[in-house]
Parts: C-alpha cells; sequence; structure tokens
C-alpha cells in the first residue's frame, strides 16, 4: 500500500488507478498476487528530474521548511546506528534486558520473602519494577540519547 501511494504521489498513477490497485493488494493473499500492481508502474524519475511542486507550504512568501535541531528529534534514529528501538534505555540493548526482566525477579523475591518470612511486606519487592524503570528510561535518558 505504501509503494501505491507513492507511486500516486510522483503521479505515476491516477487516483482511479490507486484505487483500484489499492483494492487489490487489500485482497492479494500471497506475493504473487502483488507482482501484476507493480509489473506495469513506470519506473520513476531520477531526483534531478523531479521538479518541486508548489504548494501552500513552498510557495513564495510562506515559510521555510522546519529543520530538525543539531541532535535531531527525541524520535529519530542516526543513520547508521544499531537502534532496535531500545536506544533511549540506559545501556542500550542490556539495559532494555535489565528491565525486561526486573517483574520476573519481582515474582521471585515476593515468593521468596513471602514464604520465608511474611507476605504482608513481601508485596514491596513490585516496587522494584517502578524504581528500575525511573533508573533505565527516566528523565536523564533524554540527554543521554543526544550526546550519542
Amino acid at each position: 500500500m505504501g509503494h501505491l501511494a507513492t507511486a500516486r504521489a510522483e503521479g505515476r498513477l491516477t487516483a482511479r488507478e490507486y484505487e483500484e490497485r489499492a483494492t487489490a493488494a487489500r485482497a492479494a493473499v500471497t506475493r504473487a498476487d502483488l507482482v501484476p500492481l507493480f509489473a506495469d508502474l513506470p519506473e520513476p524519475a531520477p531526483p534531478e528530474e523531479q521538479l518541486p511542486r508548489t504548494t501552500a507550504a513552498t510557495a513564495p512568501g510562506a515559510p521555510g521548511p522546519v529543520t530538525p535541531p543539531p541532535g535531531g528529534y527525541l524520535g529519530d534514529v542516526a543513520p547508521g546506528s544499531d537502534d532496535s528501538g531500545s536506544g533511549r534505555a540506559l545501556g542500550g540493548a542490556v539495559g532494555a534486558t535489565i528491565m525486561a526482566l526486573v517483574p520476573f525477579l519481582a515474582v521471585g523475591l515476593f515468593f521468596l520473602f513471602g514464604f520465608n518470612g511474611s507476605f504482608a511486606w513481601s508485596w514491596l519487592w513490585f516496587l522494584l519494577i517502578p524504581i528500575a524503570g525511573i533508573i533505565i528510561y527516566g528523565p536523564g535518558s533524554e540527554s543521554r540519547r543526544l550526546r550519542r
């Protein structure tokens, strides 16, 4: 669907063709069902041949495009970085793994101290979960991310 939308935005498909192909793409079961949808599409023009379109945002006198700050937006991933969604974690993937294991540790400590002592106070071990979250993903995580 994304490739079809891109082809429509580039002018390689009309609105009617897009709707027909999008309907066929939604009904597709295998990749082989998708091949005919793209087989007759013209190739996209090289970037130097594409002319910028004038829109309200690019019209003369309109404000220029928004550029990201030097560190980029917080949701951006730096090119070439090995970031699999855990870039904000203290320690990267190790910190994310520790955070994933903390609830199991809390349950184990709850039962260990509950059976050996009293269940009245062993529930406090579950406070490890938010404490670990604050340490690993806490307020300083944005500054750690921007320093990368």
